[in-house]
């Protein structure tokens, strides 16, 4: 309860702060700190109030102050950081997520950024004399282990001094220290700063970015600085100093590409749920379904014959294009050419090790020398490091994943996966360097991927995530972050996210793309039926209407266009129009089911059963025997006054299955209106004997017929003792 004031007061804080609102801003935050015992906090707020009343009182005497907005934004970015130490400090005194964890841990030992540094460049170097004599992993443990105490430390520095970001930056730039080093200092920053906005944090991040030479590791920093960017963009707006530096990245065609690859990746994750989805719910249950099958080809195979030979065996397409099998597996195959994440289902199951225990270990680059991996008797993965080392194949998370099983697995199944991993390691190699080659930074790129989807199976996979803010619970709008949005303001990227929102049916996020692209391109109509089909799928009737009449005008004839907006239309309730576009497309298309049986619905509503029994007939005709379209004709007759055409069709329902009540109710009004009294409260009656429909599901149902059954010449008195009986009779 404690933690939640807290949070609204924090809120109420920063609302204040963002309307500019600063006395109460100020009158709120001295309340908050009255009793902390913090007095570098209650120091600088009380500093940054005198300012701010030395500012209003300049202002009001007539004082011309060029550097008034520069100081109210200086103010502003101290009262948010005043504001998240105040709430920091609350939630971490007794809450059990892991940061405040991790916090209340650190300040026990005590520890200072160059006391955490010289720990861990001791052990590490110890680490690695231990390696090159040859001995055992002892030394190796304490180095990983003080890596992952840096780690925490890190992670947890926000409000640290400027010297003591500038350590940091320091070590990362030293060109002696690891990339594991590098790359854990740059995931703690990103994640510390995804919890708490730190403007020296931001900077550190920035310094080993601009200075870094490694690819990958400018990779790293790159993709960190987007996802902190993306979770505080009014944090980063409000601060024009820190706008400036970032701002300086706008005439670099480098970092243009760079971030168009992050936003990209960052991007494509959004889809790994739907891909993952895909994998369980559809394509390993089919494929499950087939073992028999497989099986027994594969007992019909001689010990003599090449099995390779299977891969040609026309059989085994027919057994995949069961239930559309094939089909599923080709879009796989193409999600993963595209850069989807085809990966994290098959390895999600494999996080529960102890080594993931540690939020470090998440971030951190594989490396076969770690002490839960490497083993002092055996080599266990040595076989599979070609695997392993290879770029593009598995994030580094899924390799210690791989590695940690392998290490539990038997002898004879490890000996086993890497006889057959020959051909498939070629295939391999042959498609990364076939995505390198269309890459001018391959190496960037790749560790683009690799980092992001750590982060993202991280947020979605770790055992305490519900402690984080989930940056991939909405796709990330880089549209509205401070800065991206300018340097990507571009038609490149507009078609190349537009176009993947909308394949993969995130139309919602694909909506306002399209929209931008429509106003540069003024005559694309497969752009504007893109839109009135976004608008579409969203339930914007009306707006998708717009967007298809104007693609109508370039192509009047297009069956898809005529289809979707009878559709509109129908749903519109605008009958009427919904016909006239229906009988449109069945002119070009006279025996397609739906639009057959849709038009027909369309010629009931405004009132010409005739011609849409005619439409039901033609549909039956199409596909026949399907119970829908007899329910539709025993319907349409009744209005027509075809009694006992519609009860003939009644029965041919009640023939195949279980009639429903709503059959039992329409067939009753047949018998009902060609006078057979006794055969329609006998169905009637049985309607309400039915659990989900009841007598007052019969009432209800015939109240919306009432007006229907009165004008083919029903009886309103009859029809209300007729229920009164029925009422009898379920007694």
């Amino acid at each position: 309860m404690a933690t939640e004031e807290a949070v609204k007061t924090h809120h109420r804080i920063s609302t204040c702060i963002e309307n500019r609102e600063l006395h109460d801003a100020f009158s709120s935050l001295s309340g908050e700190i009255a009793s902390m015992s913090n007095p570098k906090l209650i120091d600088l707020l009380k500093k940054q109030e005198e300012t701010y009343k030395y500012m209003l009182h300049y202002l009001v005497e007539g004082y011309d102050d060029n550097g008034r907005d520069k100081m109210l934004s200086a103010i502003t970015s101290a009262l948010y950081f005043i504001n998240d130490a105040v709430l920091r400090d609350k939630i971490v005194k007794d809450s059990p997520d892991a940061y405040s964890s991790t916090l209340r841990f650190e300040r026990l030992r005590k520890n200072s950024v160059t006391s955490r540094l010289s720990q861990f460049w001791q052990k590490e170097s110890m680490a690695t004399l231990e390696k090159e004599a040859g001995g055992g992993t002892s030394l190796r443990k304490e180095a990983d282990e003080a890596l992952v105490e840096l780690f925490s430390f890190i992670w947890t520095m926000f409000g640290a001094s400027s010297e003591e970001y500038k350590a940091v930056s320091e070590a990362v730039k030293n060109p002696d220290v690891s990339f594991q080093f590098k790359s854990q200092v740059i995931s703690a920053l990103m994640l510390g700063n995804m919890q708490y906005f730190d403007r020296k944090g931001i900077d550190c991040l920035l310094d080993i970015y601009d200075s870094e030479s490694d690819s990958r590791l400018s990779a790293r920093a790159l993709v960190a600085l987007t996802f902190i960017i993306a979770a505080n963009p009014k944090r980063v707006e409000c601060d024009p100093d820190l706008m400036a530096r970032l701002s300086l990245w706008n005439d670099s065609i480098v970092i243009y590409r760079q971030l168009r690859e992050i936003v990209m990746s960052v991007i494509r994750s959004h889809d790994t749920e739907r891909i993952s989805s895909k994998m369980k719910n559809e394509v390993i249950p089919e494929l499950m379904k087939l073992r028999p099958e497989i099986l027994n080809k594969l007992k019909n195979v001689s010990e003599t014959s090449d099995i390779e030979m299977l891969d040609i065996n026309p059989e085994w397409e027919d057994l995949l294009n069961k239930n559309g099998l094939g089909d599923k597996l080709k879009e796989l195959s193409e999600m993963q050419m595209e850069g989807g994440d085809v990966m994290m289902m098959a390895f999600s199951n494999l996080k529960s090790f102890p080594f993931f225990n540690s939020v470090a270990n998440w971030f951190l680059p594989f490396s076969a020398d770690h002490h839960m991996v490497r083993s002092d008797k055996t080599d266990n993965i040595g076989p599979f490091n070609e695997l392993l080392d290879m770029e593009g194949v598995m994030c580094d998370s899924d390799k210690f994943s791989f590695a940690l099983s392998l290490k539990q697995m038997p002898e004879t199944q490890r000996k086993m996966i890497t006889e057959r991993m020959g051909e498939q390691m070629a295939q391999l190699k042959e498609a990364i360097a076939e995505k390198n080659l269309k890459s001018s930074t391959p190496e960037f790129d790749a560790e683009v991927t690799r980092f992001v989807r750590d982060i993202y199976r991280f947020f979605k996979l770790y055992r305490n995530r519900n402690d984080f803010p989930d940056p991939f619970k909405k796709p990330m709008d880089f549209g509205a972050l401070p800065v991206i949005k300018d340097i990507l303001d571009d038609k490149e990227i507009l078609i190349l996210v537009g176009e993947f929102y909308f394949k993969r049916e995130y139309y919602s996020e694909a909506l306002p793309l399209l929209l931008k692209l429509a106003e540069e391109e003024k005559q694309d109509s497969l752009l504007w039926e893109k839109i009135g089909y976004c608008n579409n799928a969203l339930n914007n009737l009306e707006e998708a209407l717009k967007w298809y009449k104007r693609a109508e005008l370039i192509h009047p004839g297009s069956k898809w266009l005529l289809k979707k907006m009878a559709l509109c239309n129908r749903l519109l309730n605008r009958f009427e129009e919904a016909s006239e576009y229906y009988a449109r497309a069945l002119d070009s298309d006279p025996d397609n089911y739906h639009l057959l049986m849709s038009a027909g619905h369309c010629m009931l509503e405004t009132g010409n059963p005739a011609g849409a029994v005619a439409n039901y007939y033609h549909a039956d005709y199409v596909r026949p025997g399907r119970i829908p379209t007899w329910r539709a004709i025993s319907w349409g007759e009744l209005l027509n006054g075809n009694y006992d055409k519609s009860l003939e069709y009644y029965k041919r329902i009640s023939d195949r299955e279980q009639p429903s009540p709503t059959d039992m109710l329409n067939a009753g009004h047949s018998y009902y209106l060609s006078h057979r009294l006794k055969d329609a409260v006998n169905l009637y009656t049985k309607a309400a004997l039915n659990p989900d429909y009841g007598i007052s599901g019969l009432q209800t149902a015939f109240m919306e017929d009432l007006d229907t059954l009165l004008r083919l010449g029903g009886k309103k008195d009859e029809i209300t003792m007729i229920i009164e009986k029925i009422k009898y009779e379920i007694e």
